[in-house]
């Protein structure tokens, strides 16, 4: 009885352990993904770089094992929100906002151009970032 209910107990969590490790957004600097800096993103390079599967798929619109710049340009239209790293609705982009995403603190630095600690919506403009 004691096994069957574990095993009860060990299945429910799954479902809330895998929810919540696909929750949460994931921010790169595309000169991360492009590893060999030929303008081209790889599978391999998205991979390594922590991109999902299914998300390189979603954005290789012709199917052909890379990301192109255009394929790029296009998925970040439309999914590099600001809004989904700002999670305090404040307006700016904090050190912790932005590393619990992903960023590193020197990334964080360069993208601070005022130094003030914060990303703005106009200093996040000028990256080169992407979310998925």
């Amino acid at each position: 009885m004691k096994l069957i209910y574990c095993l009860l107990f060990s299945a429910a969590l799954l479902p809330v352990t895998a929810f919540s490790q696909s929750t949460t957004p994931k921010i790169v600097s595309i000169s991360t993904l492009d590893a060999n800096n030929d303008q081209i993103i790889s599978k391999d390079e998205a991979l390594k770089a922590g991109m999902p599967e299914a998300t390189f798929k979603k954005i290789d619109k012709d199917n052909s094992g890379q990301i192109t710049k255009a394929e790029l340009d296009a998925y970040r239209s439309q999914n590099n929100s600001f809004s989904a790293i700002d999670t305090d609705k404040d307006g700016k982009i904090s050190k912790a906002e932005a590393m619990k995403m992903g960023m590193s603190a020197q990334e964080f630095r360069i993208l601070d151009k005022d130094n003030n600690g914060y990303i703005t919506q106009a200093e996040w403009d000028t990256g080169n970032w992407i979310i998925w």
